[in-house]
């Protein structure tokens, strides 16, 4: 995916997550790379094309599941509605759901499920939309501390499933460091892209490496990026 306004090309089939203060305009920049929002200059590219529309799949931070349908209807939907639902895509959604802890809730409607289950379903639907580009605005700011990193563990079991690029907002700096391949430092203005981290850990991570010398290294650069980029604001 390119964008030409900012002169950045996402990579295809890595995680990249972009951080920043409240406001400076990450959740907007999504909307515009969905094609929700058109730019009011520039333009976003997938493979030279700019029909984004339906194309990219978007989870945003409330689940947004249908109360009147089961978590297994929830999760058809996308595949209903792109006329590709079928037993090979039925059979790779079932073992999904038992590598996300939710194969035995497909039958349960969302009021009946804790949060922390209703973002692994809203997840997975996200997934299952079988988009090049999968969107993730701060997913998980609603859950603990213990289901955050619960999830991140079957995001990471998920790696070789998933196979897909995705663009994650959020402003916690170790959900970024866990989940990416690379992380943005955004800045609000012109040129707001202002710091592009590396993270080279191979996947799928465990939860040891969030003890890790190495990410603890990188923990404290983000951080003085951060405060570099709320500094500029000042």
């Amino acid at each position: 995916m390119i964008i030409d306004n900012l002169s950045y090309v996402f990579p295809s089939n890595k995680t990249v997550s972009i951080i920043g203060h409240s406001g400076c305009g990450k959740s907007t920049l999504l909307q515009i790379i969905s094609g929700i929002i058109e730019p009011d200059n520039g333009t976003v590219r997938i493979e030279n094309h700019t029909d984004r529309l339906g194309e990219i799949a978007y989870m945003q931070q409330k689940d947004l599941l249908l109360s009147w349908l089961t978590v297994n209807d929830n999760l058809l939907l996308p595949l209903k509605i792109k006329n590709k639902l079928n037993k090979k895509s039925h059979k790779e959604m079932i073992e999904k759901a038992k590598i996300l802890g939710i194969y035995d809730y497909l039958e349960f409607y969302p009021k009946e499920l804790s949060g922390g289950l209703k973002q692994r379903v809203a997840f997975l639907r996200t997934i299952l939309q079988d988009s090049d580009f999968i969107l993730l605005d701060e997913p998980f700011a609603s859950l603990d501390a213990i289901k955050r990193i619960e999830i991140y563990n079957w995001i990471e079991s998920l790696k070789d499933y998933i196979n897909k690029s995705i663009i994650l907002v959020t402003h916690d700096i170790e959900e970024a460091l866990f989940l990416s391949d690379q992380i943005i430092v955004m800045d609000s203005g012109k040129d707001n892209f202002k710091f592009n981290i590396d993270i080279n850990t191979p996947h799928p991570r465990k939860t040891d490496f969030l003890v890790e010398d190495k990410f603890i290294e990188q923990k404290k650069l983000l951080i003085r990026k951060l405060n570099e980029v709320k500094s500029l604001d000042r």
